[in-house]
């Protein structure tokens, strides 16, 4: 399939924006990816993992369900691994969907659905099937407040088939603020070497996509530079010429600028996230992977009345 760098390859909008025309949404979708590598270290790692315990314990054409999908990174590492399964995608911020549109067109509306809604209201299972095999999330929920997120655990129990699966790859802190502070000063100094780990070679490469890249809005970051987040979404923003009090809503605005009133940054313990997963109704609860303050996390649905 031709992947043209221009919005006109895709028909794609999300409520009231849309791409403009000739809009670069690759060289937004490969900032999106080169800026969550440096701070998600290990993300590849994560994916596949995710992608492969799907796989394993949904078979290879499930339904699974993204929550907080923002640009659609991890639904693509799913759908290529597993290319008879239907996803959903859910997020909050439609400025993230239209880059989760445009990267995932290429798989047919068939395959591909995504929305826009809030997790904290339970309309977002609105227009989803009655039952799904998986649902799946990275480095979204722990934008929620423990009683919201508690909440959403129930609601994901009732959405999966009985022996469904639920995997969270996010952020995990710890009440001990000593073991806390040496996590995060270990996750640095692994960003720092994998940022001087970037080869001159690879350096080239990426200030030669810099330079073929024909859209006049790209602000694009010094190759090899690890981006800020805010500064991503003022880029983005403004390339989008999207003001921030007229077809957004201000609260979308708040969550992508860093104004989200609500949530951890680094995370709930992994042991509340374990026990408040028994208690929406999950078994086989497990941790599956962990490096420090980031770990994957889920279980398996009971069916009613089961004991695993």
């Amino acid at each position: 399939m031709d992947t043209e760098r221009t919005a006109e390859a895709v028909t794609t909008n999300v409520g009231a924006l849309s791409l403009p025309p000739g809009f670069d949404w690759q060289h937004w979708v490969a900032r999106w990816d080169q800026m969550q590598s440096y701070y998600l270290v290990q993300r590849e790692e994560r994916f596949a993992l995710l992608a492969r315990t799907v796989r394993g314990v949904a078979g290879p054409s499930p339904r699974v369900v993204d929550l907080g999908c923002g640009p659609g990174s991890l639904m693509e590492a799913i759908l290529d691994v597993l290319p008879q399964a239907e996803m959903w995608g859910i997020d909050f911020d439609p400025a993230a969907l239209l880059l989760a549109r445009a990267r995932l067109a290429r798989y047919g509306q068939q395959r591909v659905h995504v929305t826009l809604a809030d997790l904290r209201s339970p309309a977002w299972m609105d227009g989803l099937p009655n039952r799904v095999d998986a649902v799946i999330s990275a480095t979204a929920l722990h934008w929620l407040k423990p009683g919201p997120l508690a909440t959403l655990y129930r609601q994901i129990a009732v959405l999966l088939r009985p022996g469904g699966l639920f995997l969270n790859a996010d952020h995990v802190g710890s009440d001990w603020t000593l073991l806390q502070a040496g996590w995060e000063r270990h996750r640095t100094e692994m960003r720092a070497a994998r940022n001087q780990g970037v080869s001159e070679a690879d350096r080239d490469s990426m200030n030669q996509d810099s330079l073929a890249s024909d859209s006049p809005n790209s602000d694009s970051p010094d190759p090899g530079t690890p981006e800020p987040w805010d500064a991503f979404w003022a880029s983005y923003l403004a390339a989008l010429d999207v003001d921030a009090t007229g077809s957004r809503s201000a609260e979308a605005d708040a969550r992508v600028l860093g104004g989200w009133d609500g949530g951890v940054e680094e995370g709930l313990p992994l042991t509340w996230h374990l026990d408040a997963l028994r208690e929406a109704g999950f078994g086989a609860v497990d941790c599956f992977w962990r490096c420090d303050c980031d770990a994957i996390y889920g279980g398996i649905r009971l069916p009613q009345g089961s004991v695993l």
